[in-house]
């Protein structure tokens, strides 16, 4: 029999799903067979992952989750808090933030100065070495 334990955990504004699946053998000892971490984009993903790894049983601790699992008919439990999903996360941080680019959804385009701009700069900036180069100070007063 195979069973999870899940948690939506958010990485730098990205919810990403935590999966720990274990594998129980015919003495009854539960064993960790995968961990899967990833973004979370809808509930029905999520259907296709469980039923693709073969899941009997979902234990997690999100509301939101347990609620469409249950309305699609999915054995799930809710408990307050599941062991080891949110560390999962913590563990991969540095990974996960450079295999789904989180950092790069943080920068910003350069912005483009416009010509007028350029040109009023341009300008001035003869101006000012104008002003330097004739000699003319400034009263320091």
């Amino acid at each position: 029999m195979r069973f999870a334990l899940l948690s939506i955990v958010n990485l730098r504004d990205v919810p990403f799903i935590s999966l720990l699946i274990y594998q129980t053998d015919e003495r009854g000892i539960s064993n960790l067979i995968g961990e899967i971490s990833k973004p979370y984009d809808d509930v029905i993903d999520l259907l296709d992952d469980l039923y693709a790894f073969e899941i009997s049983e979902l234990q997690t601790d999100s509301q939101e989750l347990y609620r469409d699992l249950i309305s699609a008919q999915y054995p799930v439990i809710y408990r307050r808090e599941v062991e080891g999903t949110r560390e999962q996360i913590t563990r991969n941080e540095e990974m996960l933030v450079e295999l789904f680019e989180l950092d790069k959804q943080d920068e910003q385009p350069t912005p483009v100065i416009p010509m007028w701009r350029l040109w009023c700069i341009n300008k001035l900036e003869k101006i000012i070495q104008m002003l330097k180069t004739k000699g003319i100070k400034l009263d320091d007063n």
